[in-house]
């Protein structure tokens, strides 16, 4: 196993490193993951080269993901795939309606089949995506939204940027090599006053923290991911960044995937077992959690400004 010799965070030394798990999800076991006790980072190293990374979402990602949510036909059928995320978007919409500005224009960066920009198109906002699937990128030219491979090619088309009201990513973050020259691009690009809101996996996520499920710390460390963000290690990213921002927990998964992967070991028990518990149960069983901090997600808020906020 090769082993770093500093933090990719916050460039702490290989004594503050410890393995976090040598099980990396579609990896030949060279890496592994990482955790720096001087700022709660978790990253994977070695992480993978350029080429590695340009022929896995040239080439790979379609399928890996469909592979790890269980549904392979919806990475390549994006009106499969906008049905099967219809809860994201709601359970996405309750904090939304709170952090974005009334009006303006949005951009999404890889925004997979446009899930997320039908309902803000719809309630007048001016939206724009960024998708390297060219399945996708299709799907959305054809109905009307302006998608592009990458921001290079956004700003080759458009010209100087600065002027989006907000930008979101969902689960974006965490594949990035560069994590804080990505949101100080990102904050580049708004108006003053302009919003950026992200979701990422969160490392205190209850299968690995509370229930050391041996399928699911095989399947959660993907090598996919450059990194796992703690609530900690996040705050550390944001405070070195020139905004004002805040952090949200959350919860994706349900006690019914939960009980899934308890009993078989394996994804896809969303709303298994709803019918009988009863969706009182599955909303209660997910605030538990997020009241905890043992939840999936985090959510960040990043206002361009100055100052932080712990």
């Amino acid at each position: 196993m090769a082993l770093p010799s500093r933090c990719r965070l916050c460039s702490a030394g290989r004594e503050r490193l410890s393995v976090v798990t040598p099980h990396v999800y579609r990896d030949n076991g060279a890496r592994a993951f990482f955790r720096c006790d001087a700022c709660d980072a978790i990253f994977l190293y070695p992480g993978l080269s350029p080429e590695e990374e340009r022929r896995f979402y040239t080439a790979e990602f379609e399928s890996f993901m469909g592979d790890r949510s269980g549904c392979n036909d919806a990475w390549s059928q994006p009106e499969r795939h906008i049905a099967l995320n219809q809860t994201t978007v709601d359970r996405r919409m309750v904090y939304l309606r709170e952090v974005l500005p009334a009006r303006g224009r949005i951009l999404e960066v890889g925004c997979s089949s446009g899930f997320m920009l039908y309902p803000l198109r719809e309630a007048g906002y001016e939206c724009t995506g960024i998708e390297p699937s060219g399945v996708f990128r299709e799907y959305l030219h054809a109905r009307g939204v302006p998608c592009y491979e990458s921001l290079n090619a956004l700003r080759e088309d458009i010209g100087p940027l600065g002027n989006f009201d907000a930008i979101m990513h969902f689960f974006v973050l965490e594949h990035v090599a560069d994590p804080e020259g990505f949101i100080r691009e990102q904050l580049s690009m708004l108006r003053p006053g302009g919003v950026l809101v992200f979701e990422v996996p969160c490392a205190a996520d209850a299968l690995v923290t509370v229930y050391d499920i041996p399928a699911f710390e095989h399947f959660y460390w993907s090598v996919a991911h450059n990194w796992y963000y703690t609530e900690r290690s996040l705050g550390y990213l944001l405070v070195k960044v020139d905004a004002t921002w805040e952090l949200r927990h959350d919860q994706r998964y349900d006690l019914s995937n939960h009980l899934v992967w308890a009993r078989d070991g394996r994804p896809g028990g969303m709303g298994r077992f709803t019918a009988k518990l009863g969706k009182e149960i599955e909303d209660s069983y997910k605030q538990a959690l997020i009241r905890s901090g043992h939840c999936d997600t985090l959510v960040g808020v990043v206002s361009k400004g100055k100052g932080s906020q712990p």
